[in-house]
């Protein structure tokens, strides 16, 4: 009898998960990474006597694959998680697509500048701070190549958004639909930055970031669906968007020039979504399902 009831209960369980495997995924990411940053929020406004230490944060950033690892070894097996990883390892998606995910959303953040340079009305801001373009070009190279090293190394999340939780989106939902559900964790992830004293978001308007992250959340996904479902692809995008922002007069305080940033990923997105119709993002292939 005990033993029936167990098994039951164990069913029961598995089913419960299998049924509710997005939200439970995206609870998981954020009970993983908030503690982190949390404690880090604390300490920013002088309320606990420490900091969250460097290693620490290579730690925090890759709990959003434990939490992907978990979800799909418990409702997809070991099989599952074999199949997640592999998606690392699709790298022959044609040079396009490296060029994109790598060099594109330069492409945005100068359009930012400059679009924020003409129509601001405050003095016009360089492309490249001056401080770093003084250094010289050989410099400008090394800054770029390391700073986009160092954050393809700190981030674990895409195995996670895009590997695990965007193809159980699509399976229920077109590619555009899918791409906007995703954003809204995904924004929620960041939220404790913005109240985190020295961290970028502290500066931007939350809305604003979370207009910027649904409209990025689209190209992400088409560049997903174009690539066979490539995650490395997702990983070398997300760390340049995270180092062109960096790298280039990207001011977060100056809302203006993010406004501006905003429209040039929104009107990119939308080209994305007129060319490549809303339910697979892609001409050429089907949204990825699983």
């Amino acid at each position: 009898m005990t033993t029936s009831v167990m098994t039951t209960n164990k069913i029961s369980l598995q089913s419960f998960v299998v049924k509710y495997e997005i939200p439970i995924l995206f609870a998981l990411i954020l009970a993983f990474t908030w503690p982190f940053l949390i404690v880090d929020l604390l300490d920013s406004r002088g309320m606990l006597p420490f900091r969250v230490p460097v290693a620490l944060w290579l730690v925090m950033g890759y709990m959003p694959t434990l939490a992907a690892v978990i979800i799909t070894r418990w409702t997809q097996g070991r099989e599952g998680v074999r199949a997640l990883f592999k998606k690392l390892l699709i790298a022959r998606v044609g040079l396009w697509w490296y060029l994109f995910a790598i060099f594109g959303l330069a492409g945005t953040a100068i359009t930012a500048i400059v679009l924020a340079n003409i129509f601001g009305g405050t003095p016009d801001v360089p492309i490249i701070p001056t401080e770093v373009a003084a250094a010289g070009p050989i410099a400008l190279v090394l800054n770029a190549v390391f700073g986009f090293i160092i954050r393809c190394i700190l981030n674990g999340e895409e195995l996670a958004w895009r590997g695990a939780a965007l193809p159980r989106l699509q399976a229920k939902y077109n590619a555009l639909t899918s791409s906007l559900i995703l954003s809204i964790p995904w924004i929620l992830f960041h939220l404790p930055l913005f109240f985190t004293k020295g961290a970028t978001q502290e500066s931007m308007s939350f809305v604003g970031y979370a207009v910027q992250l649904m409209a990025v959340s689209i190209l992400f996904t088409w560049l997903y669906n174009n690539t066979r479902g490539s995650v490395l692809l997702a990983y070398l995008m997300h760390a340049a968007f995270n180092t062109w922002t960096s790298f280039f007069s990207i001011d977060a305080a100056n809302h203006f020039q993010n406004w501006m940033l905003n429209v040039v990923f929104i009107v990119l997105a939308a080209i994305v979504v007129i060319a490549s119709g809303a339910k697979h993002l892609s001409r050429t292939n089907t949204r990825i399902t699983k």
